[in-house]
């Protein structure tokens, strides 16, 4: 996988023929991502990148917009130009649940327009800053498809909701980073959204963390400075954790209604898939130091949530799959002699 610099390559725009029109596209088709790259570069060339109310004729120009504020920031540009290679195109669309869906096949990632029409969208502050947060996550989720990120339904339930929830931590905290670079550029706006929404405790420990960080002169262009500990902040968070699980648990609700052998299979997260979950452009895997924690710790498998508690038990009754927790072992020679591929493969 190829990873961009920091800036947008100087040959972007003579890479195209050149009879290209930006008016390409009508309303409610996917975009290729490389066509709304070069849109980007056209309009930041004209115009500096702004959160404040903006006019949006199309969801293209939403896109455009939307595109153009991530790519001034690091993370959001590796990830923008590393999927524009891979043929990746976008599409904004109607979706009753407020998150980005990725087809794989198609390679499409659509986006929810968190708003009736693009004018209406231009318009309101919070739906942009919704727009904008999920545009970030879905170019994440982007990224987790091409680099081979786990999300197959052979894992055990467990495993599963625990996926699940890493996998939206990790998301959350790429656009929460987002965020903050374009605060530091001096667009604070969608922080302060940020702090007025269920994500405002976990935005204020990595506003310490990345002000601390900071403040050391351990600041790099992308650090994985704190990553991990607000991985653990996040999975404490009841709200946080009960969203995921309960969308996890309708996904395997929806697999029990077509095959009970769907729902779930016998295998387990290994550490080294959660480091593939956790790798950054440019950077390590932010979950290296506790990959293994996390695997094996049963904290991190608890369900807030009674209601989501009862749903799951329903789901494993009904399957007639009986849950199992993980084994954990303190002694290493004893785990090589019982699971010796397991341990091989950590080593």
């Amino acid at each position: 996988m190829r990873i961009l610099d920091d800036i947008y390559p100087d040959d972007f725009l003579t890479e195209k023929d050149d009879d290209f029109s930006t008016d390409l596209y009508e309303e409610g088709e996917a975009v290729a991502l490389e066509d709304l790259l070069h849109l980007v570069q056209e309009f930041s060339e004209l115009n500096k990148p702004d959160l404040r109310p903006a006019h949006f004729e199309t969801d293209e120009d939403a896109l455009v917009w939307g595109l153009s504020v991530l790519c001034e920031t690091r993370l959001g540009r590796d990830l923008a130009y590393d999927a524009r290679f891979e043929d990746w195109s976008i599409e904004v669309d109607d979706i009753e649940q407020a998150c980005h869906i990725i087809d794989p096949q198609l390679r499409i990632l659509i986006l929810p327009r968190f708003s009736v029409s693009p004018p209406t969208l231009a318009r309101s502050q919070n739906d942009r800053a919704a727009f904008i947060l999920e545009l970030a996550r879905g170019l994440r989720g982007i990224w987790h498809d091409m680099t081979g990120v786990r999300e197959n339904f052979d894992l055990t339930a467990d495993d599963q909701i625990l996926m699940s929830r890493l996998r939206r931590a990790d998301h959350d905290l790429c656009a929460l980073r987002m965020a903050w670079d374009l605060r530091e550029q001096g667009l604070g706006g969608l922080w302060r959204q940020i702090i007025a929404s269920q994500l405002g405790d976990l935005a204020m420990i990595a506003s310490e963390l990345w002000t601390k960080s900071e403040d050391q002169d351990e600041q790099q262009d992308m650090p994985l400075y704190g990553f991990s500990h607000l991985v653990l902040e996040w999975l404490k968070d009841a709200g946080l954790v009960n969203a995921t699980d309960s969308r996890t648990l309708d996904l395997m609700d929806a697999r029990l209604q077509r095959s009970a052998r769907e729902v779930c299979g016998s295998d387990q997260i290994l550490p080294a898939e959660l480091m593939t979950l956790s790798t950054l452009p440019s950077e390590g895997a932010y979950l290296a130091p506790i990959a293994r924690t996390l695997t094996y710790t049963m904290e991190c498998r608890d369900m807030p949530d009674p209601v989501n508690e009862a749903y799951f038990r329903q789901i494993l009754e009904d399957c007639e799959w009986t849950r199992t927790n993980p084994l954990v072992f303190s002694d290493s020679e004893l785990e090589r002699k019982f699971f010796p591929t397991k341990v091989d493969t950590l080593a």
